[in-house]
């Protein structure tokens, strides 16, 4: 079977690094990974996940007095070639075209991105302004030494300063007018450099929980979370810009749910919710809130969080600040994928039919779409992506997928990036927003112009965007 000769591969691969120097094969990826040209199409057929993937299972079997031999190109070269040829038989779904699609898409689209210039203020405004008087912030506060408004400013110095390295206008304008304290820059030194002691113990333990081959071929690299490695002489160094724009985006949000996932999601929740209420308020467009809505819905039952009314279509909204667990985004069989949806996706389609099936006839419209917003990318581009990915399970013949009101195809799970853009996108073209559903619902429609992310469609219309006010307002007070 082919998963068997991938694990078989991966077991030859991982043998070969623990027969050499860890350190040794960290040094080899990381000259491999920033050589010049270090992004774009030259630098994505270097496999960068590959390299990525050597650099966690070495650090896996460092040793602090390591006498094993250094890797010799004939160690590297099998090494790369053999990884790469094991990830061919282990990332296949059988008839689940679906889940294969999704799985490479998480793999490689993380390494394509660009920066997402928005990030910092978004996080800004919703932990470090919406959240500003929650238990989150005090937690944060005292497990890290700075508000995640301290944190936030001194992200975009970093930000800037991979601008100034990188020749890059966009970044280095990020800079703040202040400028940046001493003892909070020491602060993100000690959080986000990592040493190899350091580095070795999490990815041991990492290596300890015995991920199946076929899924961890296809995870982002954990190195997102720390992409500095502390040098003894060197200082930090950067394992690579693309780990460092990836940890910028999200590490606000990852920072504040590490010191207790469960207290800190009841509360960001709700004030993401109130942050995408800001972002639609660019919309020229009749908003209703949650509390109003479960007043105007006839009986009692589930709500989403906003209607968006115009007369030809009604767009439901719900807000699910989640990041999506890690089976969720890369496990191969449906069984598991269906378990972790249950209790996210699938909840979120549940409200929104209970929504809809409950709607008063001033409401009530011939097209009816749904917006899933999540926090982070989930790579779930609609309802019938979604429904796939349970294909097989109890979840796959559930009669949610039976209204004919709201069918599968206009359900969308944008992440907030994305929803953005989708509002921008309707201010440029001045209509309403389900215009703009309606037409990446009809693109979807057609295997030629079905995309597997919702920012590609808003991308193909080559049109001009501006960043939400909400954010526009949280940069420009980020920046004096």
């Amino acid at each position: 079977m082919p998963v068997e000769q991938g694990r078989a591969l991966l077991r030859q691969v991982k043998d070969r690094i623990g027969a050499c120097r860890a350190l040794g094969f960290i040094d080899v990826a990381h000259r491999e990974l920033n050589r010049e040209p270090n992004e774009g199409m030259p630098w994505l057929q270097r496999l960068p996940h590959v390299w990525l993937l050597i650099v966690k299972w070495a650090l896996a079997g460092w040793r602090p007095d390591d006498d094993r031999p250094d890797p010799t190109d004939e160690d590297t070269g099998f090494i790369t070639q053999v990884t790469w040829d094991a990830i061919g038989h282990l990332v296949g779904v059988e008839g689940r075209p679906a889940i294969f699609m999704r799985r490479m898409a998480l793999q490689q689209i993380w390494l394509q991105r660009s920066f997402d210039t928005s990030a910092i203020p978004r996080q800004f405004r919703i932990l470090g302004e919406l959240m500003a008087g929650a238990a989150t912030t005090e937690r944060f506060r005292q497990q890290y030494g700075l508000t995640p408004a301290q944190f936030a400013i001194v992200m975009m110095h970093m930000a800037a300063d991979a601008g100034d390295l990188l020749d890059r206008p966009a970044l280095s304008a990020l800079r703040p007018g202040t400028p940046r304290i001493p003892e909070h820059w020491t602060i993100m030194r000690r959080i986000l450099d990592r040493t190899v002691p350091q580095l070795h113990r999490d990815c041991a333990e990492m290596e300890a929980r015995n991920t199946l081959a076929e899924v961890e071929v296809c995870e982002q690299s954990p190195l997102v979370r720390t992409p500095f490695l502390a040098s003894r002489n060197l200082g930090p160094v950067c394992i690579h810009p693309i780990l460092l724009f990836r940890m910028l985006e999200t590490v606000l949000f990852d920072l504040a749910r590490a010191i207790d996932a469960r207290p800190f999601m009841n509360e960001f929740g709700p004030a993401f919710e109130n942050y995408l209420a800001e972002v639609l308020d660019d919309l020229n467009a009749q908003v209703i809130r949650e509390d109003e809505l479960s007043q105007r819905l006839v009986g009692p039952g589930q709500v989403v969080d906003f209607a968006v009314v115009s007369e030809e279509a009604l767009v439901l909204i719900d807000a699910k600040g989640i990041e999506g667990h890690y089976d969720e985004l890369y496990h191969n069989l449906p069984e598991e994928l269906a378990a972790r949806l249950r209790t996210s996706l699938l909840r979120a389609v549940d409200q929104a039919i209970a929504t809809v099936d409950r709607l008063p006839a001033d409401l009530q419209r011939n097209d009816v779409y749904f917006l899933c917003v999540t926090f982070k990318q989930v790579v779930v581009t609609d309802g019938v992506a979604l429904r796939e990915l349970t294909a097989g399970t109890g979840e796959w013949a559930h009669p949610r997928w039976e209204s004919n009101v709201l069918t599968p195809a206009r359900m969308l799970f944008p992440s907030a990036f994305e929803f953005e853009s989708i509002v921008a996108l309707a201010n440029t073209l001045q209509v309403p927003i389900s215009q703009v559903v309606r037409d990446i619902v009809a693109d979807n429609g057609k295997p030629e112009t079905r995309k597997m992310l919702l920012e590609q469609h808003v991308m193909a219309c080559r049109a001009p965007l501006d960043a939400p006010a909400v954010i526009q307002g949280a940069a420009n007070r980020l920046r004096q």
